[in-house]
């Protein structure tokens, strides 16, 4: 998904996106958990956007990310909510993408 930063701010509809600290373990395994729930689930959603701050740590202040890895949520109206973890937690995680 490749979106403009505009597009970052205010999506069109709910987007996903993955802050990750390149091929750390607890990185890749949120990779791996989060793909496997959307899989699992039956949400019509966008696969999430993935954004290694080690390459670009920037994006850490912009976005306002303090830890890794953490999964944000970008509603339409540019509301944003963040789930810190590997996302092994599946209810929680459930939970986090329900809203989708």
């Amino acid at each position: 998904m490749n979106l403009s930063p505009a597009d970052d701010a205010h999506p069109k509809r709910t987007s996903l996106i993955l802050f990750v600290t390149g091929e750390a373990p607890r990185s890749r395994r949120a990779y791996h958990n989060l793909n496997a729930a959307l899989d699992d689930s039956t949400l019509d959603v966008a696969p999430a956007r993935e954004i290694d701050l080690l390459r670009d740590p920037q994006q850490a202040i912009r976005f306002g990310i303090f830890a890794t890895p953490a999964l944000m949520r970008v509603d339409a109206s540019g509301s944003r909510r963040v789930l810190y973890g590997d996302l092994s937690d599946e209810r929680r995680l459930k939970d986090f993408l329900s809203v989708l």
